[in-house]
């Protein structure tokens, strides 16, 4: 008799969790987990990277701030300079994407103004990011693997300043008499050199003002005159 309730209440709380939904959690699949290793090595090496400079990165030690061994690096890239270019190609895809975000919805001289606009605007990635992209850019020159990404990402972006900016010529909105390929890499160039300074002098360069003041001089420079 004593035993009865006890046996009652053991199938009555079968019962009761076999009719709750059961989660049934996906294994990743290995492409996957590869991936989000590889995201949290170039994470680590944007951060090292932002606080020693590029010659300050080492494989072993991005491995190890990811949270995994010292050789998980050197195991998905062949050297530092590989790692290097991975993690500054992970920030431009970054500021690529911002940039499209915000060029919704607009055309001609417009869209070229949105564009430089979301250049200043690339601070809302982090500090640490804008100073690792910043570093590489200016630590390339003497090594060749860096030099070959730095002028992939330059000549993306003068082709993009100058798609823009002819677009603008054909509808009327730029001055015909505009080179198209010049004026984008001079933009460019500017761009990135604010971009520099601001990184090396947070608070003696007060990118706001300079924001304003470089929108104002590139449509007035560029515009067409009303006729």
């Amino acid at each position: 008799m004593g035993a009865a309730p006890r046996k009652a209440m053991r199938v009555e709380g079968e019962a009761g969790a076999s009719s709750e939904p059961v989660a049934i959690r996906r294994r990743r699949t290995q492409a996957e987990r590869r991936a989000e290793a590889e995201s949290r090595v170039l994470a680590a090496a944007a951060e090292i990277v932002a606080d020693k400079g590029v010659d300050g990165l080492t494989l072993a030690e991005a491995g190890e701030r990811a949270g995994y061994s010292r050789g998980l690096a050197g195991h998905y890239f062949r050297s530092k300079d590989e790692l290097l270019a991975a993690m500054a190609e992970a920030i431009h895809d970054e500021f690529t994407q911002q940039r499209r975000e915000r060029l919704r919805g607009t055309t001609g001289l417009a869209r070229l103004m949105a564009t430089i606009d979301a250049s200043f605007a690339r601070t809302s990635v982090g500090m640490v990011k804008i100073r690792a992209y910043i570093a590489v850019l200016m630590g390339a020159a003497h090594k060749p693997a860096l030099a070959e990404a730095v002028a992939t990402f330059n000549r993306d972006s003068a082709t993009e300043f100058g798609r823009l900016i002819a677009s603008a010529i054909e509808a009327g909105e730029i001055r015909p008499d505009i080179d198209a390929r010049t004026q984008a890499l001079i933009l460019s160039a500017a761009l990135r050199g604010i971009m520099a300074q601001w990184v090396l002098d947070p608070e003696g360069v007060d990118l706001a003002r300079i924001r304003a003041e470089f929108m104002g001089l590139v449509s007035h420079s560029l515009a067409r005159p009303p006729s």
